[in-house]
């Protein structure tokens, strides 16, 4: 089937912003503002279908701490243990709130950041995060949709 319009231009969009992620944190000056509000809407996203007085919105809004994230990533302090920590409770969340059918998906994009090299392991997992939070807001809108 032929790619519309729409679809090749959200694909353009999409290759765009990666592409940033890619430049911005690996240059010499990288925007850590930028960085950090990449992170911080990873967990606004997670987030977002949750009931803000349940135990999975309180647990995912504890283990997502931004202000420790943008220490670390200002003073270029990631060890290879605290981003595998990072990794693994990051996708830890997003396949336990997706969809099951997703499961493949998501273990591959941790697989890619867990085998990308340490310099370009952060644009990597924001990257991968990215795409596996897509799936989970179109899964989302698409239950939501199903109700009404």
């Amino acid at each position: 089937m032929a790619e519309t319009i729409e679809q090749q231009i959200e694909r353009t969009m999409k290759q765009a912003f990666y592409d940033l992620i890619d430049e911005n944190t690996n240059s010499e000056n990288p925007d850590y503002d930028w960085i950090v509000r990449l992170y911080t809407e990873m967990k606004e996203k997670l987030l977002f279908y949750l009931r803000k007085d349940g135990t999975t919105y309180k647990s995912i809004d504890e283990s997502f701490d931004v202000e420790l994230f943008s220490q670390m990533i200002r003073n270029d302090v990631f060890s290879p243990e605290s981003m595998i920590k990072l990794v693994d409770n990051t996708f830890f969340w997003i396949k336990s709130l997706g969809a099951p059918y997703r499961d493949t998906e998501i273990d591959n994009s941790k697989r890619k950041v867990l085998e990308s090299p340490l310099n370009k392991i952060i644009s990597v997992f924001l990257k991968e995060v990215h795409v596996c939070l897509s799936f989970y807001d179109e899964d989302m809108k698409q239950i939501l949709q199903e109700k009404n």
